[in-house]
């Protein structure tokens, strides 16, 4: 079914302001009316507006967008591996290590479960790496929206940048194999997933220094003008990991967490910084619920609907059964699993699974059941992560 307004040809500009507008009165009336997440509002107006909607937003419209959304991700990222601190890790190994297994079990518990719906190794070990993280942008929204604090929140958002980590390097290595599996040549073998790798850790790690070095010229009084150069450093850092092929969230969340922990690095951070930016993470929000295609999941539910149990699952029983381990009752162990259930946001999901188009002969697959699984979760995963930190009494709405 086409509508009239279809064939309006929206410029940049002003189909930001509409995202921005319709955005800002969706999540308010989501919020107001319906009680629930700001996040779902603005995903689900989204969805209406998008071209599986209405189709007030076109996908030309969101390609050229795609700069605002790229921002927001890149800050919810910076933001995240900002909340891994080593020396609190180094005391809290039990953390570090409920993580890793944590990690593991999801990679291995859905990369069995798409195998057993017949998808081939290389589109099910894409996915299943895709499936180990958690959105970055969804969890910090939620937790600022809710002003939530505490033991859970705190293990919360440090997992999910070590998860973040586990699920990129998990990607360059599936990558890897889908190359060998293809008869590829060794650079696309080993040269390729080791730059994605090395190269955007590389590159968080040297936009780090010097984001620390720049910031410690500027000194302490200067605040506009260093919160000018930290919005500055993580444009910078997606534009280059863009333009030389990298993956911009492993380069993001390994900046984050290199002005966490090198000397002088604490100095680099703003605590306005997520909310000064709210503009950009409305945009990104609504374009993200833009680019969900419920056909998709009616076509594969049983997958996505396997898919997103069997993912919550897992990542509930590690941290209920080392609760106690980590200074938490059985209980907000599990909630705390619960809360994980964001998974990467649909623009990150997408952008960390684009090199497998590549692999057009194995990968016919890989995009359906990735939007099907999205499809649900971008639309429960704010209200689960809400739900978990609520129950866990850490909520201060």
């Amino acid at each position: 079914m086409s509508f009239p307004w279809q064939t309006l040809a929206l410029n940049p500009l002003t189909a930001f302001g509409l995202i921005l507008a319709l955005g800002v009165l969706g999540g308010q009336i989501a919020k107001r009316i319906a009680h629930l997440p700001s996040v779902t509002g603005y995903i689900l107006t989204g969805l209406i507006i998008g071209p599986s909607g209405l189709g007030l937003i076109q996908h030309d419209i969101l390609s050229e967008a795609s700069l605002f959304s790229d921002l927001a991700l890149g800050l919810a990222l910076f933001e995240l591996g900002r909340r891994v601190d080593l020396s609190w890790l180094n005391r809290e190994r039990t953390l570090l290590l409920t993580s890793l297994i944590t990690s593991t079990l999801l990679f291995t518990g859905l990369f069995g479960l798409l195998l057993a719906f017949k998808l081939q190794y290389a589109p099910a070990a894409l996915l299943a790496a895709a499936g180990v993280s958690s959105s970055a942008p969804i969890l910090l929204e939620i937790t600022r929206e809710t002003h939530a604090e505490g033991q859970v929140t705190e293990r919360l958002l440090a997992t999910a940048g070590l998860n973040g980590l586990f699920s990129l390097v998990a990607f360059g290595l599936a990558l890897s194999y889908s190359h060998f599996a293809s008869a590829a040549d060794v650079e696309s073998v080993f040269l390729r997933p080791s730059w994605l790798v090395l190269g955007s850790a590389a590159l968080g790690l040297i936009a780090g220094l010097v984001a620390i070095r720049l910031n410690a010229w500027l000194s302490g009084r200067q605040r506009e003008a260093q919160w000018v150069l930290l919005f500055a450093m993580i444009a910078l850092v997606v534009g280059l990991a863009e333009q030389m092929a990298m993956m911009p969230a492993m380069a993001l969340l390994v900046f984050g967490l290199a002005t966490r922990n090198l000397q002088s690095g604490n100095t680099l951070t703003d605590p306005t910084l997520l909310a000064r930016s709210s503009f950009f993470f409305v945009a990104f929000f609504v374009a993200s619920g833009a680019q969900l295609v419920p056909s998709e999941l009616v076509r594969i539910w049983p997958l996505a609907l396997a898919f997103v149990l069997l993912r919550g699952v897992l990542a509930m029983l590690p941290w209920s059964v080392a609760a106690r381990s980590n200074g938490l009752t059985s209980k907000r162990g599990a909630l705390l699993g619960l809360a994980l259930t964001p998974m990467g946001s649909g623009t990150q999901a997408l952008m960390l699974l684009a090199p497998s188009t590549l692999l057009s002969s194995q990968s016919s697959m890989l995009m359906p059941a990735t939007l099907a699984v999205l499809c649900i979760l971008e639309l429960i995963g704010p209200l689960t992560s809400r739900f978990a930190l609520q129950q866990a009494g850490e909520t201060h709405e």
